[in-house]
């Protein structure tokens, strides 16, 4: 990897193409700009429509946008993927040219993508999402702690010139200016198909607990799939937008492929790592919010004396524990829950941090996380199979690991629940529960409905409509 630092443009470039070699490689360079509407900026090319992504942080404090794709990485090898993908990084990082003054976390070379649930391949409505995917952005816009940035990754060929590379620069940057805010367009709800009637659904829990009760299992998650249909394409803009107001202290995504658009707005951190501190959540136990401050708190104090919630997340929080102790040099885990509130949901809520040890990266850490409890259930193996046996729906990318990474290995990832992949006309949305020995089919049921609700809002329907 080549750094340019401290020259003008022109002379970075010129400096650049001197190193350029007979193959060919990639330039990385990043400006500091200003007033870019982030959501507009996404909106603006349609003509890149199936080449975007979008990532907000649940604090609110990093929002890139990405637009074109300059690079893609998967890997073939399922049963190896998190390594494939990590050594593809290394080696994209040595044939990388940067042009900048000061590295900034979040700028340049940064990788956004994500997982499958399941390591096997797509079949069905997935079929443009394989079991990993990252992407190298030809255009990255990363606001971080109130400053913006574009950074540009452009393929450059030995015999190009200073005036052809230096007008591709050009072009990118008069666009940020010609930017228009835009309008939301009429969305006209036809309807909701449950994809589960509700008897099927209370014999899939009934056949949970079951094998819960016979010592099988200690917690199994099941998840639900609905699907709204609208009288015209709905705009993957327009939800983003209303995700984006409507759902606070949430990772706000958008990934697309081809003509699909996967999205969500998710409360759960997978795991973050920045220069080897490592963060990471359990979030498992929910209960709705109350319509006053004093049901609200009421419902939160009910929360944190509920047996079965609290069963389901003492499950995550060991899991956890015992999947990064072994990452780590030093852990801290709270000793009991606290309440995580977002706009219509509370759940139980316990922080990790913790110091990896030398030569753990990230991917190591995605690898004995996922998925928790709160995603597969406990034993973890069993909790697959039983899954993959008995839930009537193709989960793809929903409840796997979704984010961005630099090529330093630092990079956050979260838990893309809280979604629905949208092609055309359609949307797919997903929710699940943790099933344990004392689960009520109603309940559940009830609860997954609750967690429809953030991207039925978004999409302007409610789970009324369907009931």
């Amino acid at each position: 990897m080549l750094t340019i630092e401290r020259l003008s443009i022109n002379e970075k470039l010129n400096e650049a193409l001197s190193h350029i070699d007979e193959q060919g490689q990639f330039l990385s360079l990043t400006i500091e700009v200003s007033s870019i509407n982030p959501i507009e900026y996404f909106a603006s090319r349609t003509d890149l429509k199936g080449e975007r992504f979008y990532w907000t942080s649940a604090n609110g404090e990093l929002t890139f946008v990405g637009l074109g794709y300059a690079n893609q990485f998967y890997s073939t090898d399922s049963a190896e993927r998190y390594q494939t993908i990590e050594q593809a990084l290394q080696d994209q990082k040595q044939q990388m040219i940067h042009l900048q003054d000061e590295h900034i976390t979040g700028t340049g070379a940064v990788y956004f993508g994500g997982f499958s649930f399941f390591n096997g391949r797509h079949l069905s409505e997935w079929n443009d999402f394989p079991v990993n995917q990252f992407v190298l952005p030809k255009r990255l816009l990363t606001i971080r702690n109130g400053k913006q940035y574009l950074s540009l990754n452009l393929w450059v060929e030995p015999n190009d010139s200073i005036e052809d590379v230096s007008s591709r620069i050009q072009t990118d940057l008069d666009y940020i200016n010609g930017v228009q805010p835009f309008t939301n367009k009429e969305m006209n709800f036809a309807r909701i198909n449950d994809e589960l009637t509700y008897e099927q659904w209370e014999s899939l829990i009934n056949n949970a607990v079951n094998e819960i009760t016979d010592g099988k299992l200690d917690k199994v998650v099941l998840a639900r799939e609905v699907e709204a249909l609208f009288e015209e394409q709905i705009p993957v803009e327009q939800v983003l937008n209303a995700l984006l107001e409507q759902q606070e202290r949430s990772y706000i995504f958008v990934m697309e492929n081809n003509n699909k658009a996967f999205i969500g707005a998710t409360p759960e951190r997978l795991v973050e790592v920045n220069n080897g501190e490592l963060q990471s959540a359990c979030l498992a136990g929910t209960t709705s919010r109350g319509q006053t401050v004093d049901e609200d708190e009421w419902k939160a104090l009910e929360l944190l004396k509920d047996d079965k919630n609290l069963e389901e997340h003492q499950y995550v929080v060991k899991m956890i524990k015992d999947s990064v102790s072994p990452l780590c040099d030093t852990l801290s885990i709270p000793n009991q829950p606290m309440i995580r509130k977002l706009s219509k949901i509370q759940h139980l809520f316990t922080p990790v941090s913790g110091s990896l040890k030398e030569s753990v990266t990230i991917f190591d850490a995605l690898k004995a996380l996922h998925p928790t409890p709160a995603l597969g259930g406990e034993p973890r193996q069993e909790a697959m199979d039983f899954i993959q046996r008995n839930e009537p729906l193709e989960r793809g990318w929903y409840a796997a690991p979704i984010g961005w990474i630099d090529e330093e290995l630092n990079g956050e990832f979260a838990v893309a629940i809280r979604s629905a992949l949208l092609t055309g006309h359609k949307a797919r949305l997903f929710a699940g529960c943790g099933i344990v020995s004392d689960s009520d089919p109603k309940a559940e049921y009830d609860e997954t409905n609750l967690k429809f609700s953030p991207m039925l809002g978004a999409l302007g329907g409610y789970i009324d409509d369907h009931e």
